[in-house]
């Protein structure tokens, strides 16, 4: 066996994220790994590659006990990854991105250059890849740029490279040439974990496939004998919606989006039609496109193709300062770098989307500034010394709750919800669901995104499918069961 893992187990805030992993690769297999969001796969990957540390349990490297504490321990090792997201400098070319990380040889003290690039395009022929070398990072394709990362992995003894979603941003052209790459070094002998949603990925390429479902494993099985159903199985607790069935409120269209596209090719053709009166979930597996459509619509990722109506009326310029002032405000899955400032007060947090509304000749109104920011704060029950505490002072949940009250300062109409309450305590949670559902009985359209599949069946009213980039199907939700929702996820 090339790598066989015992017991692992990993604890973040004493909640297991991994517990009791047995693990097992074999040379030259092509083994996949597939569960939920949140089953635990990325962690699992970060402790074969020295980023996190287990708590328990140990690694073996053919039969034998190894430490790997980092990511150089694993390169030692023989473990290379290649991430979802390409890890190049844009600027510099092939030559100086396969070196990331490595010593620099040297002639008569200076960097010899021509032995590095003779090296790498001897590791390039002899993978049979075709790049350019001296182009920049920034002018490769994405396959070029995976091209380049797996020399990069193979330029040391690579026995194990483990691919995490490596086709999520490539076309089906594109997917064929990493394909063929994956074939060419399974017949070399080197090893491949590979990680996706994508079950056509799975059943095309892989020798075995070992399940994770909420940290721990699940089973293990050989590809041939399983089909997509029976691993979807595995991967779900067959959770049912407990939602109370509500009557019917939903109200006229507050937000139509139609055929979104970004201009990064991640939305590739999303759908919306959100109501007034209802809570609309959005739900896919990891890299299908959540979070771009929410922030394309928004204005804060560049469109390339399609138009957003809000109210009826088509927006001419899409941006977040239009977007506020037409009623419609985006909840970001990323609190602290994107909606908030941690340096600022909670009052000036509050009113950054509205500060233009105390300001008279010039002069900021502050008597009435702390007025609305304490009322506002007061409602969502902030705990709090006061309202000019810096924010970063703040539990997660409450600076999220800063978050909302922000939002609710210009009166919207729509709600765009990522991840809201993403690493916030169980009580802020219901909090923030309940509010949500207050907002969308008082007229208001709620469109909530979440990677946990529970949460969506416990909030939303309908559940539109993402994947690949492109919106699918919608779902009423009622009756619906995880396995229902995960089917419609990885249909063809």
């Amino acid at each position: 066996m090339l790598l066989r893992t015992e017991n692992i187990s990993k604890q973040f805030n004493g909640i297991y994220a991994l517990k009791d992993i047995n693990f097992e690769i074999r040379p030259g297999e092509i083994h996949g790994l597939v569960g939920e969001n949140g089953a635990g796969k990325s962690t699992f990957i970060k402790i074969l590659t020295g980023v996190h540390r287990a708590d328990e349990g140990k690694i073996l490297w053919e039969d034998q006990p190894v430490v790997i504490h980092t990511p150089s321990d694993s390169r030692k090792t023989g473990i290379n990854v290649i991430h979802q997201d390409h890890v190049l400098i844009p600027s510099f070319n092939g030559i100086e991105n396969v070196y990331l990380g490595s010593e620099y040889p040297v002639k008569n003290g200076k960097v010899d250059w021509k032995a590095m690039y003779d090296a790498v395009e001897a590791k390039a022929k002899e993978l049979r890849m075709d790049l350019d070398l001296q182009k920049t990072a920034d002018e490769l394709t994405p396959p070029q740029k995976t091209c380049l990362e797996i020399i990069r992995a193979m330029m040391h003894e690579c026995r194990l490279l483990i691919l995490d979603e490596p086709t999520a941003s490539l076309t089906e052209k594109e997917t064929e040439i990493l394909f063929a790459i994956i074939e060419k070094l399974k017949k070399q002998g080197t090893s491949i974990l590979y990680v996706t949603h994508r079950m056509e990925e799975i059943f095309r390429l892989s020798d075995r496939v070992t399940i994770f479902k909420n940290g721990e494993l699940s089973g293990v099985v050989n590809t041939a004998e399983i089909d997509k159903d029976g691993l979807i199985g595995l991967m779900t607790d067959q959770w049912k919606s407990e939602k109370i069935k509500r009557e019917s409120t939903q109200g006229e269209v507050l937000l139509e989006a139609e055929h979104i596209a970004s201009k990064d090719g991640v939305v590739k053709s999303g759908n919306i039609q959100a109501h007034a009166g209802e809570i609309l979930g959005i739900y896919g597996l990891g890299g299908s496109g959540r979070t771009e459509l929410l922030e394309t619509i928004y204005g804060y990722r560049p469109i390339k193709d399609g138009t957003v109506k809000i109210g009826g009326k088509q927006m001419t310029s899409l941006s977040p300062q239009n977007s506020i002032r037409n009623g419609m405000v985006l909840i970001s899955e990323d609190r602290r770098g994107k909606a908030m400032i941690g340096s600022l007060s909670i009052k000036e947090n509050i009113l950054l989307s509205c500060i233009d509304r105390y300001s008279r000749h010039g002069v900021l109104d502050h008597k009435k500034e702390g007025t609305d920011a304490q009322e506002k704060a007061d409602a969502l029950q902030i705990k709090m010394a006061g309202i000019n505490q810096r924010a970063i002072e703040l539990s997660g949940g409450n600076q999220q709750k800063v978050v909302f009250a922000k939002a609710m300062m210009t009166n919207p109409l729509i709600y765009l919800c990522d991840e809201p309450t993403q690493a916030v305590d169980v009580k802020t949670r219901a909090e923030i669901h309940k509010l949500l559902r207050k907002k969308a009985d008082e007229g208001s359209a709620v469109v909530y995104v979440s990677s946990d599949l529970k949460e969506i069946l416990e909030v939303a009213d309908r559940i539109l499918i993402m994947s690949g980039g492109c919106t699918k199907e919608i779902l009423e939700n009622q009756d619906l069961s995880s396995n229902d929702v995960l089917a419609c996820c990885y249909r063809e």
